[in-house]
């Protein structure tokens, strides 16, 4: 069975509402007031992700404050949860491992449950289905079945199924989906039971699109009914618009065009009550398709031109959206700096008030007190000066240090770079905590190296993926071309260090590179601890060739390969399907020409 996407999956998000806290009578920021977040959230589902955000943001400050280490890893679980909601897989990870860093044997043993669902939602995201599995079959034989039913224990079930689907375990995912169906019937927990539903329904569609077989699709198509079916018992409206966007796709694939558009009718009575900008242009493109299949042309441009200006609405909406969110942080940083200049212009006066007070010795006190502080501040400017570089861009740090703040810039053209480990979780488990830092800091230091030699820009590490950007954050012309050539050094580099593993007996450590080129908005992020940081559907693309990718290779996009097919000697490797992307050109690297 091909590696297709599942496109009805839910990663167990959930989506019942929850009320606002009331904490009004509280005093702001307390630790009674994070207590009372805490209950609020406990156990509840998350649907106004931004509002939760901030919330959890400043109940996570608290804790951690009062050494309250375990609710702080509860909380690191949900700011994960929502990191997922978002799309943003890479903080979602970052944060889960967080979280697991908090827990201790006086936590709750649900809690590092519920770390591990949102850790494997996020690694499904990414396409790292190895992980997946290894976690959740890894929690499920730890679990205690004294313990009450959870949505974690459904999660991590969930998660294994895609997971092994994903694998090619076709009947192990098969029976999978199906023990989850039972026991959410038996449990009668109507959101569980909707999900299984949805799950088998895409499990069946995706074996129809591989193996073309009409008895798949008619199951497929069974399950989507049935799910529907229970969303509208729940009143879920954002479910049922999900549940009619795909089931209209699966009745399109099998030539019934009408009814594909009945329900694509009642999905845009949803959409426009729900006002999703994003299921919108799925909905108008859909329908432009069944149109122009169903003998309809003239109606299927008309839908078609509908199509395009929605997805310029998007595009320009995420856009706004991102640079808001960071000129949002930025704004926050800066009236925290001022507040600290202003703190310490005070104390400084009263300083000098109380030296003329206490008379000319204590002046002369002064004086040196003073000089040898200079001294000091002098010294510490520099060492945070060379700290400040080793973390941000030189032209960023600048701007920084002259303003307080950094302002987010689009740039139209830059490629992105992604590598990670194959097996790596497996590896990790055979080496003692000091050798697998030691062994990671060996291959990210001689990284580190390579791309400093061709002109790009590091971003950050997140476990075992290293991820870099060139022409940022000066633009120039050459940044496919500085990429791809660092990712053959990487490539050689990790042959080379392959020998010596062999030739002294140690771990073996086999790399994925994955490059794109495209659009992303760029800035700081943090008001605590900065980071440089970019944004954007080039990104996740990049992240998906990486994903794609065999290991000891170096795979790029067609969009890559137009820019350094004059430089570089590439193989084809036809049209790949990449998760949420559709199918994708892809070339693998072989050396420069």
């Amino acid at each position: 069975m091909k590696k297709e996407n599942l496109l009805f999956l839910f990663f167990l998000i959930p989506s019942v509402l929850f009320a606002q806290p009331d904490v009004k009578s509280l005093e702001p920021h307390s630790l009674t007031w994070a207590d009372s977040i805490y209950q609020a959230y406990d156990n509840r589902k998350i649907t106004d992700v931004v509002f939760a955000m901030k919330e959890l943001d400043e109940a996570l400050t608290i804790f951690l404050s009062h050494k309250e280490i375990c609710k702080a890893a509860r909380i690191q679980s949900w700011r994960s949860h929502c990191y997922n909601v978002l799309g943003q897989n890479d903080s979602a990870i970052f944060v889960a491992q967080e979280g697991l860093k908090f827990f201790n044997k006086n936590c709750d043993s649900l809690v590092l449950m519920s770390i591990h669902v949102n850790l494997g939602n996020a690694w499904l995201s990414l396409g790292e289905f190895d992980k997946v599995k290894d976690l959740c079959e890894k929690s499920l034989k730890a679990w205690n079945k004294k313990w009450p039913y959870s949505i974690s224990h459904n999660g991590l079930y969930t998660n294994r199924a895609i997971a092994l689907a994903y694998m090619d375990d076709q009947a192990g995912a098969l029976q999978a989906f199906r023990d989850i169906l039972s026991n959410a019937i038996e449990e009668n927990i109507l959101s569980d039971e909707m999900d299984a539903y949805t799950n088998l329904a895409a499990f069946f569609c995706m074996k129809a699109e591989s193996e073309n077989a009409k008895t798949y699709l008619d199951s497929c198509t069974m399950y989507q009914k049935l799910a529907i079916s229970m969303a509208r018992k729940m009143g879920d409206k954002g479910a049922q618009l999900i549940l009619f966007s795909n089931i209209s796709i699966s009745l399109r694939d099998q030539k019934k065009y009408n009814e594909a558009l009945n329900y694509l009718d009642s999905a845009q009575v949803l959409v426009n009550e729900i006002k999703d900008l994003e299921m919108a242009v799925a909905i108008a493109n859909t329908r432009s398709e069944c149109l122009y299949l169903g003998g309809m042309p003239d109606s299927a441009y008309k839908t078609m031109r509908i199509f395009q200006l929605l997805s310029d609405s998007l595009i320009n909406t995420e856009k706004v959206r991102a640079i808001a969110d960071v000129q949002e942080k930025y704004e926050s940083e800066k009236k925290e700096a001022q507040i600290a200049l202003n703190e310490k212009e005070i104390s400084k006066q009263k300083i000098i008030r109380n030296a003329f007070v206490g008379g000319f010795v204590v002046i002369l006190l002064f004086a040196v007190v003073f000089f040898t502080q200079r001294n000091k501040i002098n010294a510490g400017k520099k060492l945070s000066d060379e700290l400040l570089l080793n973390i941000l861009p030189e032209e960023v740090a600048e701007e920084l240090k002259m303003k307080g703040s950094a302002e987010a810039k689009l740039f139209d053209h830059i490629t992105v770079m992604f590598t990670d480990f194959k097996n790596f979780t497996q590896i990790s488990e055979r080496l003692t905590p000091s050798e697998l830092v030691a062994e990671i800091h060996s291959c990210f230091k001689k990284f580190d190296d390579i791309i400093s030699n061709h002109n790009i820009e590091k971003i950050k590490t997140i476990g075992d993926a290293y991820m870099c950007a060139g022409g940022l954050p000066v633009a120039n012309t050459t940044h496919a071309v500085d990429i791809v050539s660092a990712a053959l050094d990487i490539q050689q580099f990790m042959l080379q260090d392959r020998k010596q593993r062999e030739k002294d007996g140690r771990e073996i450590f086999e790399i994925r590179i994955g490059i794109h080129t495209g659009p992303v908005v760029a800035g700081i992020v943090g008001v605590k601890k900065y980071a440089y940081d970019i944004w954007g559907d080039t990104v996740n693309i990049a992240a998906r060739m990486e994903s794609s990718c065999e290991a000891g290779k170096v795979n790029i996009s067609g969009g890559t390969y137009e820019l350094i097919k004059e430089h570089f000697i590439c193989t084809h490797r036809g049209k790949i399907h990449a998760k949420n992307k559709g199918e994708v050109d892809m070339y693998f690297v072989e050396r420069a020409s």
